[in-house]
């Protein structure tokens, strides 16, 4: 008898573990509650120096703009209910919703969306993000501090304000979506690095540095109420890491990794979904545009050829990306243009040898934190040697890697760019005017591309503005600047219980209000 209830009492102890073995590192789910994972920790909650994906998309959560980025390429209203352009684009006049509140429920005024903007300019905070209201009237004046306010931005009434520019300037109502245009509670500017004090649809609770960032659900807020009542961010860098804690069922929502899309496509016995989105960005390879060999179109030229970009796409990326024509992304084009760099090796030694290179030549691809893209570097590396140039990785530190592209110091570089607006501006001006490439990027010039540049930005939508994209488009093409790679896809899985789930097209367009279990 007593054998038999020893016996009893292990058998109830080795079920026990093996209960918590197959469910470790779960927690019991709360339906109110959603879970994700960022890569990295945000810089804190100051618009003002918003100048990173993942920071700008935390902004969102909790601070309103005056207008918002959709689902798509369109603008819908924010705080702003509706606004008015001018018929010479220079004056914007902005209508705000009586019923928005902060969080510590005093209402959003006018004086309140003026005061975030002022800050933004102001000599005193310093902001990297000024840039975004230099077209408006007074607004160097005020940054030089050689005026007390900025002229043109203009109170009507608590909730009506006028913008002002000094000129058309076509991205600037797009400018206004941006995490670093956020509307601040300026009563509490002093704290709100680490507590943001926005009007936004989610409160931030509780911000562990390189841990985690909780969030709950502003009851009192004035636009549509978030259908879950948490949300939270884990902070996990390690991208296995992230897939290992959603196949856990500890994240609801989690980025595949290219590496391994193929395998959760043929995942059996799963039930969530697989969601693709094609992104607004570019992946290239920048070229110094004034240093031998890369002063010479023909070696350009040669290094886009021999790349066979698509099988790399096909069997690197797992399909995760769609073969890039040029910089601007073709959701951001009115037509498709022509593959100018069809895989050619042939071509590309011919390219070398009347440049003066027919014994080949020597170079280095710098690259940050490029482990995860390991095999997709060997594969450059190996094309390249065929047609006779041998390349050197040289994997950096960010901080490293991003002085040595703006010093000018590198001969290649592998980076990307994502759109902070919906707009094919976006991959033009701060690419390849002179005034941004000579200074932060591979020094490429074309006085022809800046007079069109300049151009579009004055322009407003139109057929005259989209022919002049496409023509500056080919322009940058002609000139090969860039080794151009391809324009990212995400794919994400999603758990079965997880319902309302529709990927956004700009990184702060998301703010989790449909998403619920």
């Amino acid at each position: 008898m007593k054998t038999k209830l020893i016996n009893c009492h292990a058998l109830t102890v080795f079920t026990t573990c093996l209960i918590l073995f197959t469910n470790c590192g779960k927690n019991k789910r709360d339906a109110n509650s959603l879970n994700l994972a960022l890569i990295t920790d945000i810089r804190g909650f100051d618009p003002a120096f918003a100048t990173d994906i993942r920071t700008g998309g935390m902004m969102a959560l909790v601070y309103d703009n005056l207008v918002q980025f959709g689902e798509s390429t369109e603008l819908i209203p924010g705080i702003a209910h509706s606004w008015d352009v001018n018929e010479s684009g220079q004056k914007y006049t902005f209508f705000l919703n009586t019923t928005a509140r902060f969080h510590d429920s005093t209402f959003v005024t006018s004086s309140d969306v003026i005061a975030s903007f002022m800050r933004l300019l102001s000599p005193e905070i310093g902001s990297p993000q000024s840039w975004l209201f230099n077209k408006v009237k007074g607004a160097n004046k005020y940054t030089n501090g050689n005026a007390p306010f900025v002229s043109g931005l203009k109170n009507i009434n608590d909730s009506t304000l006028v913008i002002e520019l000094m000129e058309p300037f076509a991205p600037f109502i797009q400018y206004l979506a941006m995490p670093s245009a956020s509307i601040i509670n300026i009563k509490h500017e002093a704290t709100i690095k680490e507590i943001p004090s926005g009007s936004g649809p989610w409160i931030m609770k509780n911000w562990e540095r390189d841990g985690f960032i909780s969030y709950e659900r502003n009851e009192h807020y004035w636009g549509v109420l978030p259908k879950s009542k948490k949300l939270s961010f884990r902070i996990l860098s390690e991208s296995m890491a992230r897939m290992a804690e959603f196949e856990a069922g500890n994240l609801d929502i989690v980025k595949i990794p290219d590496i391994e899309l193929t395998r959760w496509k043929k995942k059996a016995n799963w039930t969530g979904q697989v969601v693709g989105k094609d992104e607004l960005s570019i992946w290239y390879i920048g070229m110094n545009y004034i240093r031998p060999p890369f002063n010479d179109r023909r070696v350009r030229l040669a290094m886009n050829l021999a790349l066979d970009r698509q099988k790399i796409i096909s069997l690197l990326l797992s399909g995760s990306g769609t073969l890039a024509e040029g910089p601007v992304p073709p959701q951001l084009m009115s037509a498709i243009q022509n593959n100018p760099f069809p895989f050619n090796p042939e071509k590309a030694i011919r390219l070398l040898e009347s440049a003066g290179y027919k014994n080949g030549l020597k170079t280095k691809l710098w690259v940050a934190g490029g482990s995860e893209m390991f095999h997709v570097l060997e594969a450059f590396q190996s094309y390249w040697e065929a047609v006779g140039i041998t390349v050197e990785i040289v994997n950096s530190d960010w901080n490293v890697f991003k002085t040595a592209v703006r010093q000018g110091t590198v001969d290649l570089y592998y980076l990307d760019w994502y759109a902070d607006y919906p707009d094919a501006e976006n991959f033009l001006y701060p690419l390849f005017h002179s005034r941004e490439s000579m200074t932060k990027r591979s020094r490429y010039s074309n006085p022809e591309v800046d007079k069109n540049i300049e151009m579009i930005q004055r322009l407003t939508p139109g057929e005259k503005r989209s022919i002049l994209i496409e023509e500056t488009h080919m322009m940058i093409k002609n000139d090969a600047p860039w080794v151009f790679l391809w324009h990212g896809k995400t794919h994400t899985a999603v758990q079965p219980w997880i319902k309302g789930y529709a990927p956004k097209l700009i990184f702060n367009a998301e703010r989790y209000l449909t998403i619920h279990q």
